[in-house]
């Protein structure tokens, strides 16, 4: 974290070195890069972040190496991210934006990024969003976005910019790809470049035309803009009506659209977490697996297969709520120390997850044969389950009975299995602690249960003497003291600690 830390302070000041090992960091993802994105982003929101798009060979590159130039003689820095597609064989791409543009690389005031999309869809890269956020922070004052140049899924620029600038061109099939509706509707600014060659006042008026049957934005009429990328011609006048659509937005609908911006990154992100969070769940249960197989033997079909597989995972509990305090999903929490209440606690939060309509699985080590009292109860509560493994009788630490052994060894392999069924929200180890304490069962064996938990199972282990290595896995550590009552000399009461 220290090293990302130091990285963002420089970018933060305009290093070009940090800027561009922040990039690398943020086109790679991972912890690292919502680190860096975290301690930007509060610098961000000043940079006009303009969108380039259009058709393969309309000239995109060309006339941004223009618009950059003439953005310079205002004495205004840019920062270019250029998308270039992924091969789907090697995986590398041909970076030819940087190639293009290689004039301006010794330019202090000019920062190019060339991004692969890496398998991406909609004409911009995974990370685009997040190397756009590192320049805006950095300081510059325009960030362009130019995209692949694969027609209508073009609509994801639009997610990450303010001004959208559409490009056709004559001969290159643009009166057809004109009036498809996607690019259409994104287009804030369209620029017919090649304005030199026949046929270009026939492509202005085919955008006239189709734009004739859009709802006008209120209080802009999008323009159509003709230039000649090659000399220049026209490029001036697109970077006045680009400032002047910033100014509209300021003036009118800057919030609203800023909200709708935010609003997309937010379910993005969402989304991404969750597809995240239901395969990492689905992999720890074997439930994965299991799919794939059936899908392979032509048992299912994968849309039914699927259907299936996503009805049996709870995401949400029936009837209850996700923000419950104290009932927080995916922790793996351990109650332990010396004074009594630990596998009290445990069965309040069970208690508690049933009726939120969660499924609890409680195992309980070393206690079969003693009656305890919760069998009497668990067998009236719904979606609660209980087996005790143990043989009712003294177990020597020095020297465990192998039957002791034998019986711990069918809690653990019990436990992997309900784990891997992935059917319950909740699983209780009870006294696992005192198991491992006993040498019933190694610590490994229960490390191996944390590490391939589900992401969507809470796990409690209960039972004095916690090893340090158990301690160190958990989210949460509760332990239970016994300490003299402050008020009646003599009289011992019972405290729970967390830490």
């Amino acid at each position: 974290m220290k090293d990302i830390e130091k990285l963002a302070e420089d970018a933060l000041k305009g290093d070009k070195r940090s800027i561009a090992r922040l990039l690398t960091v943020v086109e790679n993802g991972g912890p690292e890069a919502r680190d860096a994105i975290a301690i930007l982003y509060p610098e961000t929101g000043k940079a006009h972040i303009i969108g380039i798009t259009g058709s393969p060979g309309v000239g995109k590159s060309t006339l941004i190496e223009k618009l950059i130039r003439e953005i310079r003689k205002r004495d205004k820095t840019v920062g270019v991210v250029a998308v270039d597609p992924t091969s789907p064989f090697s995986g590398g791409a041909f970076l030819g934006d940087r190639v293009r543009m290689q004039s301006l690389s010794t330019d202090e005031g000019v920062f190019i990024r060339s991004m692969a999309t890496r398998g991406s869809l909609g004409g911009v890269a995974r990370a685009t969003n997040d190397a756009v956020k590192v320049l805006d922070a950095s300081g510059m004052d325009f960030i362009i976005v130019e995209t692949v140049g694969a027609g209508q899924s073009e609509v994801e620029v639009m997610r990450i910019t303010e001004t959208v600038v559409v490009m056709l061109s004559p001969g290159a099939g643009d009166d057809i790809q004109a009036l498809k509706a996607g690019m259409m509707e994104i287009g804030d600014v369209f620029v017919v470049n090649k304005a030199d060659l026949e046929n270009a006042q026939r492509v202005v008026v085919d955008v006239k035309n189709t734009l004739s049957m859009k709802e006008p934005e209120e209080g802009w009429k999008t323009p159509i803009i003709k230039t000649v990328a090659t000399t220049g011609a026209g490029v001036d006048e697109l970077l006045e009506t680009i400032i002047r659509h910033r100014e509209h937005l300021s003036s009118s609908g800057a919030s609203e659209q800023r909200k709708r911006r935010v609003e997309d990154e937010v379910v993005s992100a969402i989304r991404e977490k969750a597809a995240d969070y239901i395969i990492d769940s689905l992999r720890g249960s074997n439930r994965l697996a299991e799919t794939i197989e059936r899908v392979m033997n032509l048992e299912k079909d994968p849309y039914t297969a699927v259907d299936e597989l996503l009805s049996k995972l709870r995401i949400r509990p029936k009837g209850g709520r996700m923000d419950d305090p104290g009932l927080e999903r995916g922790l793996t929490q351990v109650y332990t120390g010396d004074g009594k209440g630990k596998t009290s606690a445990a069965f309040g939060l069970a208690l508690r997850a049933v009726g939120r309509g969660l499924r609890v699985f409680v195992i309980q080590f070393i206690k079969g044969g003693v009656d305890y009292g919760e069998l009497h109860v668990v067998g009236d509560l719904p979606r609660f389950d209980l087996v005790a493994y143990g043989r009712g009788q003294f177990i020597d630490k020095e020297s465990p009975n192998e039957e002791d052994i034998a019986q711990a060894r069918r809690a653990l392999e019990h436990a992997r299995e309900i784990l891997r069924e992935g059917e319950h929200d909740v699983i209780i180890l009870d006294e696992v602690n005192v198991a491992i304490t006993f040498g019933l069962i190694s610590v490994e064996d229960v490390l191996t249960l944390i590490r391939e938990k589900p992401g969507n199972v809470e796990l409690v282990l209960t039972g004095r003497g916690a090893p340090d290595e158990i301690i160190e896995a958990a989210d949460l550590v509760t332990e239970m003291r016994e300490i003299k009552h402050p008020f009646n000399a003599g009289v011992k009461a019972r405290k729970g600690i967390e830490y």
